[in-house]
């Protein structure tokens, strides 16, 4: 596995959530995830940037879901002419653009499923490899 290896970074830049996450929420989300991402050993000091990309969207995402709880799916509007009507709760708009970032750096990061197994098949693919070069196609 060289060419695991080769890629691996330090982690000593990733050991604790940083000062510039956004709250308490994204710290709390950075130490939950971090542990586990550690354990499969696929995230290092250059990662460090998309999981707090990743936490903050998260926490953003979880503060809008809470306040569009709290309020209305269909709010009233005023146009310009003066007139009323109905329209989406810009809070919907916000919930999904959080959602969106969320799924964006939780795929670089290795937090879903389909990174992770891409990871594993590509280990897999290696491992086979290496044992068909020491013992032939058996």
């Amino acid at each position: 596995m060289l060419e695991e290896q080769a890629i691996l970074t330090g982690d000593e830049d990733i050991q604790k959530p940083p000062a510039w996450l956004i709250d308490s929420v994204a710290k709390s989300e950075y130490k939950r995830v971090i542990k586990d991402l550690k354990n499969i050993k696929i995230i290092g000091n250059l990662d460090l940037s998309n999981l707090c990309g990743y936490c903050n969207a998260y926490s953003m995402y979880r503060k809008a879901t809470k306040d569009l709880s709290k309020s209305d799916l269909i709010v009233k509007k005023t146009s310009a002419s003066g007139t009323e009507y109905d329209a989406e709760n810009p809070l919907i708009m916000i919930q999904k653009k959080y959602a969106e970032e969320m799924r964006k750096f939780a795929s670089l990061c290795g937090l879903t499923i389909d990174s992770r197994l891409k990871a594993a098949t590509i280990k897999i693919d290696k491992v086979e490899n290496e044992i068909e070069d020491e013992f032939g196609d058996i």
